[in-house]
């Protein structure tokens, strides 16, 4: 398991443009694969500088999965409590690795950074067609906290 930083973005591309083309397969209404890999090296870059961290493993040298998460903070407002959490906003393994508790060991490792940080909890989302990390959320023991459900308006195209 390593620390991934800016500097392994452009190994991190290939993987992200998989995690990506698995989204576009599934949602090609919501998703396109017209991004180019500088695009979505920029996205990273911006994930990393909004408080995103992550981490990966490699295998012969090579990065074969990664899980980036972002810090978030909440004040206190009126009504909820001070938040400070983790975002788990990408977790991608490399199909001929799959399997192999790589997720899992990424996901471990990221909870051990979160507790040296004072950090007690993390979410994700993920849309309804991922049943593997549903399955793989729920094999570390992340059940379901806030439910979005999502309607196309009456007479919309």
């Amino acid at each position: 398991m390593q620390v991934l930083t800016k500097d392994d973005i452009p190994d991190m591309v290939p993987l992200f443009r998989a995690l990506h083309r698995h989204h576009v397969a599934a949602l090609p209404d919501v998703f396109h694969d017209e991004g180019t890999d500088d695009e979505f090296a920029d996205h990273l870059a911006h994930l990393f500088d909004d408080c995103g961290a992550a981490v990966g493993v490699r295998h012969s040298g090579r990065l074969m999965g990664y899980a980036l998460y972002l810090i978030q903070e909440r004040p206190a407002d009126a009504f909820r409590r001070p938040v400070r959490r983790a975002y788990l906003d990408h977790l991608f393994v490399a199909e001929p690795h799959r399997g192999a508790g790589h997720a899992t060991a990424m996901i471990a490792a990221m909870e051990t950074r979160f507790a040296a940080q004072g950090i007690g909890a993390w979410t994700a989302s993920h849309y309804a067609f991922n049943a593997d990390v549903a399955r793989t959320f729920a094999a570390v023991g992340a059940h379901p906290d806030l439910v979005r459900v999502a309607k196309p308006a009456t007479g919309a195209r």
